[in-house]
Formats: C-alpha cells, sequence, structure tokens
C-alpha cells in the first residue's frame, strides 16, 4: 500500500487559501514568496554592481564568492515560482468557488484589480521619472500599454524596469480565471466572455504559452490536491533540478544556448506538485519562530519586485556606480545601494500596497450598497 498523506492544510475545515498572506497556516507559501523576491532584486542588485563572476579578478574569486554568485543568479527561476504560486493561489481559490457555486465575478474583478493596480500605478510613474534621468524616454502610450498588460505584445518592456515584463502575464491570467468563472458561474457564455478569452488566445499568440499552462497547473492542484506523500517528493526532487538545469542553461552557464523551456518545465511541475504538502500545518508549525519576518517580507513581496529595478538603475547611474571587482569599495557600493533600494521599496508599500485591502474592502463595500 503506499503512503498517504494527511490532507493538505489548506483544504481543512475553516481554511482558506485567500488570506494566505496573513494567515499564520500558510508560512510556507509566505517564504516561497518573500523568497522568490528577494532572489529577484538580489540578482538585478549585483548585476548593477558587480561584474560577472569570470570578470572579476583572480583575487576576489573564492569558494564564498562563488557561493555568493550563485544564491543571487536564479532570477528567472524566482519569477517561475511567482507564476505557479499565483495560480495556486488565485486560480485555485477561483475553482473551488466555482465548484461551490459560489464564484462572484464583481468580488473576483475588484479584487484581482486592486491587488495589481495600487501598486502598479505609482511604479509605472517611478520608472517614467528614471527614465527621463537617465537620458532616456518613457512616452504615455507605453505606460497605458504597461497598465493594459500589453507590454511584450504591442510594446517593449520600460528598459527602466525590466521586472515589469511577467505583470503582463499575471493580469491575463487573471482575466482568463475571470472570463472562466463568469461563464461558468452565469452558465451563459456572453458576448463578453468570449471577447475576453478571444484576447487572451491572442495575447499568448505572442507571449509565452508555457507559463500560462504552468500557472494553470498551479490552480488545478490547489483544487484537487494530490494525496500521496510520494507526489510530493517527486515534485521535490524535480523542483530543485529544474533550478539547478535552468543556470546550466542561463547566460553565462556551461550549457547557454540550449532551450530553456524543458528547466522552467521540470521547475513548474515539481513545485505544483510540492505545494499541497506545504500547505500542512505540520509543514507551517516549524517555521513559526520566523512567523513575524517571513510575513512581513511575504507582505511587501510586490512591491520590492515592482519597485526595486528603477531605484536599482537611478543609483547606478547617479551616485553608486558598477565596480570593476569586490574591492574597490564594491562590496560597500552593493551593500549601500541593498540597503537604499530595499527601503524605497518599504515606503513605498506603506504608501500604496499595506493600503490594498482597506481600498478593496471601500470598494466592495460601496458597490454592495448600490442597489
Amino acid at each position: 500500500m503506499r503512503p498517504v498523506s494527511p490532507k493538505p492544510y489548506c483544504h481543512q475545515k475553516g481554511a482558506s487559501i485567500a488570506n494566505s498572506p496573513s494567515r499564520p497556516s500558510f508560512l510556507a507559501l509566505d517564504l516561497l514568496r518573500a523568497g522568490a523576491a528577494l532572489v529577484v532584486m538580489m540578482a538585478h542588485l549585483r548585476g548593477y554592481s558587480l561584474p560577472a563572476y569570470g570578470a572579476l579578478p583572480a583575487s576576489d574569486k573564492g569558494m564564498i564568492t562563488a557561493l555568493f554568485y550563485a544564491v543571487t543568479r536564479p532570477g528567472h527561476p524566482a519569477v517561475m515560482v511567482f507564476f505557479v504560486l499565483s495560480g495556486f493561489l488565485v486560480g485555485g481559490q477561483a475553482i473551488r468557488h466555482l465548484r461551490e457555486g459560489r464564484f462572484d465575478f464583481q468580488r473576483y474583478a475588484v479584487d484581482r484589480a486592486t491587488r495589481i493596480f495600487i501598486p502598479l500605478v505609482p511604479a509605472l510613474l517611478l520608472t517614467a521619472l528614471v527614465a527621463v534621468s537617465v537620458g532616456s524616454i518613457f512616452p504615455i502610450q507605453d505606460i497605458v500599454a504597461h497598465i493594459v498588460a500589453l507590454n511584450g505584445v504591442v510594446t517593449p518592456t520600460a528598459r527602466a524596469n525590466a521586472p515589469l515584463w511577467s505583470l503582463a502575464y499575471e493580469i491575463w491570467f487573471y482575466v482568463l480565471m475571470g472570463c472562466i468563472g463568469y461563464a461558468i458561474s452565469r452558465r451563459t457564455f456572453s458576448i463578453g466572455s468570449f471577447a475576453g478569452l478571444a484576447a487572451v488566445a491572442l495575447v499568448f499568440s505572442v507571449l509565452e504559452s508555457s507559463y500560462l499552462l504552468f500557472w494553470l497547473l498551479g490552480a488545478l492542484v490547489a483544487a484537487y490536491p494530490p494525496r500521496s506523500l510520494w507526489v510530493a517528493y517527486a515534485g521535490f526532487a524535480a523542483f530543485v533540478g529544474g533550478v539547478f538545469f535552468s543556470q546550466m542553461v542561463s547566460d553565462g552557464g556551461p550549457w547557454a544556448g540550449y532551450a530553456t523551456g524543458p528547466a522552467d518545465t521540470m521547475l513548474c511541475v515539481g513545485l505544483a506538485a510540492l505545494l499541497p504538502a506545504l500547505c500542512h500545518e505540520r509543514v507551517n508549525r516549524l517555521l513559526e519562530p520566523a512567523a513575524w519576518p517571513i510575513r512581513g517580507m511575504s507582505a511587501m513581496s510586490y512591491s520590492l519586485y515592482i519597485f526595486h529595478y528603477p531605484v536599482l538603475v537611478y543609483l547606478t547611474a547617479n551616485y553608486m556606480p558598477a565596480t570593476l571587482g569586490l574591492g574597490g569599495g564594491g562590496i560597500t557600493s552593493l551593500v549601500l545601494k541593498g540597503a537604499v533600494c530595499f527601503a524605497v521599496c518599504l515606503v513605498f508599500y506603506l504608501l500604496f500596497e499595506r493600503r490594498t485591502v482597506a481600498f478593496r474592502n471601500r470598494i466592495n463595500g460601496t458597490v454592495s450598497a448600490q442597489p
């Protein structure tokens, strides 16, 4: 008889993934989200502060330096983590609400719109200011394209804020699930649903469609979690292997030039298989001693992701240029730049992202009060 895992905590009575950022039961998911955001920021911070490892002076190379570079390399795998985790949290909840007959399209739309746009609009304005300060431009039509998630489709993603490429994917993930949820909950395939699905199909004929499959996979395992422990073990092995192979085929890796798709697939499938097990209360109980910093970093992970890059661009162009090695102030510059970057992201989080729930509740209350 094969071993069967206990029922994942996220599917036990009274538990809900919807409020995962603030619930102690999901500290493992919060840790994943916070860790992914930090890895992305550190990858860009190192890239804007130090040369590639191969370009370092021989005197700067060593085990500690190699470990630091290895830890700050997997920026792309970290974004894949965001995609699968988003599908697990957002898509999984939507599917469960549909199965239970309580999917509310209006509430879904308000929740997703406030989550994305309250921090994104100021991030775009900051990006425009930074672009001007470094002698570049970020015209109004490009700003609009980013807001409607058409960067990477009709216009390139802003060079002063490269991480925004993934926001286009995230928004279209939400549009797809909203259209499906509306059609199923209303039991009618309206013109709006058809137009939304047609737009998703058109956009993903340009964007990387496999990322949509990874998001949907995360949603499906949240709604229909595997119960065998061996699925989680195999998922962990595939996830680690996917991260490793992703680094081997990335720029500067020994297999650079090979397709990254198989590595991304291994990573995302493995993570999707692992996530339900990470929801179990036994796993999360182990993280309780570090609950406060994990929750705090998870809460501001979105702000950290979309604000850090323009800050790095501005600091590097005007005050702290990249150095040729660890010596000559290289490490000091990296630490100071990282501290300033984190502080600015924290300020923007407190001004905008932290207010998302209050603003969302106000909108939902206003809409509900209308006749």
